[in-house]
C-alpha cells in the first residue's frame, strides 16, 4: 500500500508555481504602477510650472501671457519630456486650462496640466497584461515674492 501516494504531489507543484509567480508579477507590477502615478504627477507638475512661467514681463502687475502661449508652453514642455525618454501618451493633451483661482482676484490664476503615462508589464504580461496606465494632474500659478498663503 505504500506506493498509491507516490507522485500524488507532482500535479500541485505547477499550480503552486504558478500561483506563486502572479503574486509576483502583481507585487512587481503594482510597484511599477504606483511609480508610473508618481512619475505622471511630477510631469504634469512640471508642465503646469512652464506654463506658469509664461508671464507677461511688459506689465506692472504679475500677469499671465494670452492663454495660446500658456499652452504653447506646458505642450512645448510635454514634447520636450518625450523626446528626452518620458512615457507620456499624447504631448499635445498635457494643457487643460487657465483658471482664476478667486472671482475678485484675476490675477490669482492657475495653470492646470494632465499626463497620461503608460509603461510595460513585466510579470503581468504572463496573463496577457502588456501595458500600464497612470495619470497625474499638476497646478501651478505665477508668483511674485511670497504672500500670506504660502508662508502657512
Amino acid at each position: 500500500m505504500r506506493g498509491r501516494d507516490d507522485g500524488s504531489i507532482a500535479p500541485a507543484v505547477p499550480i503552486v508555481a504558478l500561483v506563486l509567480l502572479l503574486l509576483a508579477g502583481l507585487v512587481v507590477d503594482a510597484s511599477r504602477q504606483l511609480t508610473a502615478r508618481a512619475r505622471a504627477v511630477a510631469y504634469a507638475e512640471e508642465a503646469a510650472r512652464a506654463g506658469a512661467a509664461a508671464v507677461d514681463l511688459d506689465e506692472q502687475e504679475l500677469r499671465l501671457l494670452p492663454e495660446a502661449a500658456v499652452r504653447a508652453r506646458v505642450e512645448g514642455y510635454c514634447r520636450d519630456a518625450v523626446t528626452a525618454g518620458a512615457p507620456i501618451v499624447d504631448p499635445g493633451a498635457c494643457f487643460r486650462g487657465v483658471r482664476a483661482v478667486s472671482a475678485t482676484d484675476g490675477r490669482r490664476l492657475v495653470v492646470v496640466a494632465h499626463v497620461d503615462v503608460v509603461v510595460p508589464a513585466s510579470l503581468l504580461g504572463l496573463v496577457g497584461v502588456r501595458e500600464l496606465r497612470a495619470s497625474g494632474d499638476g497646478r501651478a500659478r505665477p508668483f511674485e515674492g511670497l504672500d500670506e498663503e504660502d508662508a502657512q
